[in-house]
């Protein structure tokens, strides 16, 4: 099996030179239960930019496994 240590240098470069604004890249968000009762199989989150960042807004979530 060829050794792939020398390519990982090569693939962080090229991916790189192709971001251009790195303000643009959003990493993901913090969501936080709800303790409020929305319906049966239903859990309610507030939605923050990141752990202790701006509140962006509510989702609930309905299925059997929520």
């Amino acid at each position: 099996m060829k050794k792939l240590t020398g390519m990982k240098k090569n693939f962080s470069s090229l991916e790189n030179k192709q971001l251009k604004d790195l303000k643009t890249i959003q990493g993901g968000t913090c969501n936080i239960q709800s303790n409020v009762n929305v319906g049966e199989n239903c859990v309610e989150y507030d939605v923050y930019d990141s752990p202790g960042g701006g509140y962006k807004g509510r989702i609930t979530t309905c299925g059997p496994n929520a």
